[in-house]
C-alpha cells in the first residue's frame, strides 16, 4: 500500500491530513476446465493470473478430483477483483474449495468484487464448497455466482459469511454485502437469489427475519435430477443442528439455510452436515 501523507500545524496546534494518492489493489483471474480420460477426471486447462491460484492436493481420480483455490493477496478490500471460470465437461466429477476463509477487510469507500462463472455439462458433478468468508467491520463486498447446468448435471454449492470474529470481540456494524446467485438449468433460469445488506448493516442483521442478532450464515444449494428425493434426508440432518437451519425445494433445487451465533458454530455444523450428506470427508483444509 502506498500513500502520500502531509502534516501541517496552525497557531501552535499540530494537525495531520492524509491524502491517499495511490493504493495497491489486488486482481486475480482463473480459468479451470475438467475433462475425462481413462476413467478419471483431470484438469485439462489451468489458467491463473495475479492473486488467483489453483492447487491440486492429489492426483486425478475416478470418483472426485479435488482443487483448492487460493487468494495470495491474503484477503479482499475495496477495489480488489477476483474472477473465476470453471467448466466440467461431460461425466466429470470435481470438488472445489478454498485454502481458508476469505477475509474481507474494511473499505475506504469502494467495493471488493468476486465473480464466479460455473458451467456443468451433462452427467457431470460439481461440489462447490468454499469456506465461509469473514466480513470485517466496514467491509464492502459484491459477490456474484452464475451457474449453467445441463439437465443431467449435479451441483452441491455452499456460500457462507461470518460477520466479524466474535472470539476477538469483533462485530460487523457497518459495511455492505451484495451476494447473488443465478442458476440456469438447460438454458432456463430456475433459481435467482440475492442477499443485499447496506449500512447500518449491524441493525439489519439484528432483525428477526434476517439473522435475529446472530453472527454467521450459510446457504447450501443442491441441484440434481432427483434432488427432491433427498429433501427428507437433509431435513433429518438439520433436525439435530446446533444452530437454526431449515431446507426446502425451489424449482427442483434443494435450498438449506443456516444461521449460527458465530463462525465456530457455523463451521462445525457445516462440516457435520456436508460429510453426512456427501457420505465422504471434507478436504483437509476444512478440518485444519
Amino acid at each position: 500500500m502506498f500513500a502520500a501523507i502531509s502534516r501541517s500545524s496552525a497557531d501552535g496546534t499540530a494537525g495531520q491530513t492524509q491524502s491517499l494518492s495511490r493504493l495497491q489493489r489486488s486482481h486475480g483471474q482463473a480459468d479451470l476446465v475438467f475433462s475425462r480420460r481413462d476413467g478419471c477426471t483431470y484438469a485439462s486447462r489451468i489458467y491463473q493470473q495475479g492473486a488467483m491460484k489453483i492447487r491440486f492436493p492429489g492426483p486425478a481420480r475416478q470418483n472426485m478430483t479435488e482443487a483448492v483455490l487460493l487468494n495470495t493477496a491474503g484477503g479482499l478490500t475495496d477495489g480488489d477483483r477476483l474472477e473465476l471460470d470453471v467448466k466440467l465437461e461431460e461425466n466429470t466429477s470435481a470438488m472445489l474449495t478454498t485454502q481458508a476463509c476469505e477475509k474481507v477487510y474494511r473499505s475506504l469507500g469502494g467495493d471488493a468484487r468476486v465473480i464466479s462463472r460455473i458451467d456443468v455439462q451433462p452427467g457431470a458433478t460439481l461440489h462447490w464448497l468454499p469456506q465461509p468468508a469473514i466480513f470485517f467491520n466496514g467491509a464492502r463486498l459484491m459477490r456474484e455466482t452464475h451457474v449453467e447446468l445441463a439437465e443431467t448435471a449435479t451441483l452441491l454449492a455452499l456460500e457462507g459469511v461470518i460477520f466479524g470474529r466474535t472470539a476477538m470481540g469483533e462485530r460487523a456494524e457497518s459495511g455492505a454485502l451484495s451476494d447473488s446467485w443465478m442458476i440456469r438449468r438447460g438454458g432456463r433460469l430456475v433459481h435467482a437469489d440475492r442477499f443485499d445488506a447496506k449500512d447500518p448493516i449491524g441493525d439489519l442483521l439484528k432483525r428477526p427475519l434476517v439473522l435475529n442478532g446472530q453472527g454467521a450464515m450459510a446457504t447450501l444449494r443442491y441441484a440434481a435430477p432427483h434432488a427432491a428425493a433427498r429433501l427428507e434426508e437433509m431435513r433429518g440432518l438439520l433436525a439435530n443442528a446446533a444452530c437454526a437451519a431449515a431446507a426446502s425445494m425451489v424449482n427442483g433445487i434443494m435450498v438449506a439455510r443456516f444461521v449460527a451465533k458465530d463462525g465456530f458454530c457455523l463451521t462445525a455444523e457445516l462440516v457435520r452436515v456436508l460429510q453426512a450428506f456427501r457420505s465422504q470427508a471434507l478436504p483437509r483444509v476444512w478440518l485444519m
